[in-house]
């Protein structure tokens, strides 16, 4: 028996992948040449692997240090074990959820007797089973059989409801079956990644409906059991600090049931002594919370260079899975009288006698000879190219209506200011330093907000030549202060609605051609930007859904004027006056009438057609009397009284 298997695999900080074991080996560890590499500090190089064999799926743990459990246990090292259907393996901090499923079928079974499929009905739903049961980040399948018990084919719909019914796929499906035909669906069963997806289980209504023949429905249940699964993610916040400086350690419960931890801590110098706020803690699914942790050094050397203790903070899960996570931190100990300290103490001083001196001293007073700016008015997020020289200068300090923005050399001589976080008239100044002397230069820049078309877009993309349509327009538009939407010629607007920069119109009309709509505003200074989206105008359709003759004029005792296809499309050129009869056109440019229960027209009713008004007149029968007694008659053509079209002739 072939086995397909897959892993789910959930990382500390809330991440999720799933892989399939499609590979005899597989190994998963922190080095390249690992069939799954994932770079966490809590694995070794090559961490597990997992053989596939017929019998089925081995766990291996690689190495001695490194965590690896087994559905709780601590898993040997070098011992292959087998895998049961579902296991939960934690890898260092990763948390992997194994799931294995069989290759062979499934004996199909109904979810209701037959009490339950509606007598007068016309078709038979199946499922598979009755009852998946799934994990969270994991998926399910089952298959959904419906049979068309019917001689005509069979429009159904599938609607899925119930609380799981975000899990499912697919979600209101139209679907055609065949006469004497069945499709098999497939279902496929995904809980949310959300904590408040808790174990249980969770009925699916699977509802199965005729649209034609009658209306009828078919109401099957799906019972979805989602499993409990444990996850943890915790940090310490900082990991490297000095001694007596506090730390947090941030915990979140990444599973789906409440999680119990006990804290400890591993101190292999035996140097620290370490204080928690807590020693026990119980998580609700998705819960966040933070413990205080201080740590110091036990005695502190008088003299000497800071030594780091390296310590970890052990985090133990109860329940479910009962895994360890170590979180190492260090602990950085400085000596009584630090030579460094001392050392910076002395520079400390000949600094403070430098400064001294330097305020003795009397510097050249900077002088600014020129300040220009490159543009007086710009749109918002523009830059603008600031220019100027000046002499004697150390430093020059760039401020926008007060605040400074950057500082520059004394040799500079430009600076090109971003203008994205300002609006309406700002002061510039220039200051060129030396020492405490100072001078300073402003120039005023005006910033409009411009115009920026966020939305512009329509609900059709096309429309059908000669039907009465309408179209929706959205708009967001930010900055403007006038703004327009024209109708393009044969259409008018039926609705307007506008809320602040956002608005919503909807045109009507005839379209004949292709034609665009266009969207114009103006800012405040009278820039006007544009944009256009292009329709495109196509003739309706309409296909025979058996073949079908086709007459010059809306009757069947008119002359043939040709033969539609069963299932080749024709142009629909319009209706008489109680849409009984379609005017089409064959690919060859040919045109004729048909009975309209003939065809399916898509996407419009045939009472919306252009009304044809040049009607041929039906042929008049003809009189010829002679003088011989017995009178002879000549019908052209022959009288068809049925609406229906002839039958096509035979091919001889």
């Amino acid at each position: 028996m072939t086995v397909l298997s897959r892993l789910d695999i959930m990382y500390p900080d809330g991440r999720s992948e799933t892989y399939v074991l499609d590979q005899d080996v597989i190994t998963i560890g922190s080095a390249a040449g690992n069939t799954i590499q994932a770079p966490e500090a809590s694995l070794a190089a090559r961490h597990i692997r997992f053989d596939r064999d017929d019998e089925g799926v081995y766990l291996t743990s690689l190495d001695a240090l490194h965590l690896t459990t087994l559905d709780g246990v601590p898993a040997p090292v070098n011992q292959p074990q087998r895998l049961s259907e579902v296991c939960q393996i934690r890898a260092g901090q990763l948390r992997i959820v194994f799931n294995q499923s069989s290759d062979e079928p499934t004996a199909a079974m109904a979810a209701f007797s037959e009490a339950t499929q509606p007598t007068a009905a016309n078709f038979r739903a199946e499922l598979q089973t009755g009852k998946l049961k799934v994990w969270q980040f994991s998926t399910a399948t089952t298959v959904l059989s419906i049979t068309n018990l019917g001689d005509c084919d069979g429009l159904f719909r599938l609607e899925l409801s119930g609380r799981p019914s975000q899990w499912t796929s697919p979600v209101g499906l139209t679907f055609s079956v065949a006469g004497q035909d069945a499709v098999d669906l497939l279902l496929q069963v995904k809980p949310t990644r959300s904590h408040d997806c808790a174990p249980g289980e969770y009925p699916l209504i699977i509802t199965v409906r005729q649209l034609d023949g009658g209306d009828e429905s078919v109401n099957l249940v799906l019972l979805v059991e989602v499993g409990g699964v444990g996850g943890l993610s915790a940090t310490v916040n900082p990991t490297r600090l000095e001694t007596r400086e506090p730390f947090n350690l941030v915990l979140l419960n990444l599973g789906n049931e409440e999680l119990t931890l006990q804290f400890g801590v591993h101190d292999p110098s035996q140097q620290l002594r370490l204080k928690l706020t807590q020693d026990e803690l119980r998580l609700q699914a998705g819960e966040r919370a933070v413990i205080n942790v201080q740590g110091e050094a036990r005695r502190r050397p008088l003299l000497g260079k800071p030594r780091e203790y390296a310590f970890a903070i052990l985090a133990q899960a109860r329940a479910p899975g009962d895994y360890v996570v170590a979180l190492p931190a260090t602990i950085i100990v400085k000596a009584i009288l630090d030579v460094r300290a001392l050392i910076a103490a002395t520079l400390s001083i000949v600094i403070l006698i430098l400064a001294l001196a330097a305020l003795l001293y009397q510097p050249p007073r900077p002088a600014i000879a020129s300040f220009t700016i490159s543009d007086q008015t710009v749109a918002q997020g523009n830059p603008v190219e600031l220019t100027w020289s000046a002499a004697e200068a150390l430093s020059f300090v760039i401020e926008v209506d007060g605040r400074p923005v950057d500082e520059l050399p004394g040799d500079a001589f430009n600076y090109l200011l971003e203008t994205h976080g300002y609006l309406d008239p700002i002061d510039i100044a220039l200051i060129a330093s030396n020492g405490d002397a100072t001078d300073i230069r402003s120039l005023r820049l005006t910033v409009y907000q411009p115009v920026i078309i966020r939305v512009f877009e329509t609900n059709k993309s096309s429309l059908l030549r000669g039907i009465q349509s309408d179209l929706t327009i959205n708009w967001r538009v930010q900055g403007a202060v006038a703004l327009d939407i024209a109708p393009p010629a044969g259409f008018e607007t039926v609705e307007r609605q506008v809320a602040g920069e956002e608005g919503e119109i909807v045109i009507a009309g005839l379209p004949a051609d292709d034609f665009e709509i266009t969207i114009w505003a103006d800012d405040e200074i009278g820039n006007r930007t544009t944009r256009a989206i292009r329709i495109a105008v196509r003739d309706p359709e309409c296909t025979p859904i058996r073949d079908t003759l086709l007459y010059f004029g809306p009757d069947s005792r008119f002359e043939r004027a040709g033969f539609a296809v069963e299932n080749v499309p024709l142009l629909a050129k319009g209706v008489n006056a109680v849409a009984d009869w379609l005017y089409l056109e064959l690919a060859n440019g040919e045109r004729g009438w048909g009975f309209h229960s003939n065809f399916r027209c898509h996407d419009f009713e045939p009472a919306n057609l252009h009304l044809v008004s040049d009607i041929p007149q039906l042929p008049t029968a003809t009189l010829s009397l002679t003088q011989n007694p017995i009178a002879t008659a000549t019908l052209i053509p022959a009288l068809d009284s049925s609406p229906t079209p002839a039958p096509a002739p035979a091919d001889s």
